[in-house]
């Protein structure tokens, strides 16, 4: 970018900006990560717009769970340039794939987005030395990979189900370091979280209108590459966990460094 003046042909490289303090390259990486999440939750809700969901009559006993779908076989395979690899079904779509870039955020986004589920791998940077030289350990694991989900200023509601070290994917290569593999609950708001009477958090729209919130199940591997951290992450509705989770697990599962 140029720095001008109002006379023509005066015009002179503007100096770099300075590097920002530690704590605010790291919120800086947060508001990437979050922007991206918001641009996933945003083509959902495109896609959500297309189906036809009915409404359950007032009144009307609960209607119970559908059953598990089978698993497709996962023929398609995405080869990252930058160290991993996870398998997904054929007729699934990529939405985008930034293998390119080098910042914190959203490496691919893939999904059967009319069925409203998605796998993301998202990158994080500036790892500290002590867990690149030693490893991940469950701790690590969630500081990076699943803390700052719940950090969000978008969660009303998180639930951790279960935070464990496990084996690297069949098929990953030997030798290959064991991945941080976990799970939640996550309760979101596209407005601004509010503290009620009773500390009851209300999600408010723009004209102070109470918006709905989104509930979906996330479940996810990470792994160290290099100075880095990878983590897949498959999401769903939490109201069709029970019929697309085997699917989700099945695909998580493949992600190898």
């Amino acid at each position: 970018m140029a720095v001008c003046s109002r006379q023509p042909g005066r015009c002179q490289p503007a100096p770099p900006p300075p590097l920002p303090p530690p704590q605010q390259q790291h919120v800086q990486h947060l508001s990437q990560q979050q922007a991206d999440r918001r641009h996933v939750l945003a083509l959902l809700a495109t896609a959500g717009g297309a189906v036809a969901l009915p409404a359950a009559a007032a009144g009307a006993p609960p209607v119970a769970p559908l059953p598990p779908l089978s698993v497709p076989a996962l023929t398609e395979t995405f080869l990252s340039p930058e160290g991993f690899a996870f398998n997904f079904p054929a007729d699934w779509v990529v939405a985008f794939d930034r293998s390119g870039s080098s910042n914190d955020g959203a490496v691919i986004v893939v999904g059967d987005f009319r069925a409203l589920i998605t796998v993301s791998v998202f990158r994080t940077t500036n790892i500290p030395e002590a867990i690149v030289r030693a490893g991940l350990s469950e701790e690590a694991g969630y500081e990076i990979c699943v803390g700052p989900q719940q950090q969000q200023g978008s969660t009303q509601r998180f639930e951790l189900i279960s935070s464990a070290m496990g084996p690297p994917a069949a098929g990953a290569e030997p030798g290959s370091p064991p991945a941080y593999e976990y799970e939640y609950s996550i309760e979101s708001c596209v407005g601004e979280v509010e503290e009620g009477l009773g500390g009851v958090l209300r999600c408010i729209g723009p004209f102070g209108n109470l918006l709905p919130t989104q509930r979906r199940r996330h479940i996810g591997r990470c792994v160290l590459i290099g100075a880095n951290a990878y983590s897949l992450n498959g999401s769903s509705p939490e109201d069709r966990w029970e019929q697309v989770g085997p699917i989700l697990r099945a695909v998580v599962g493949t992600f190898r460094a």
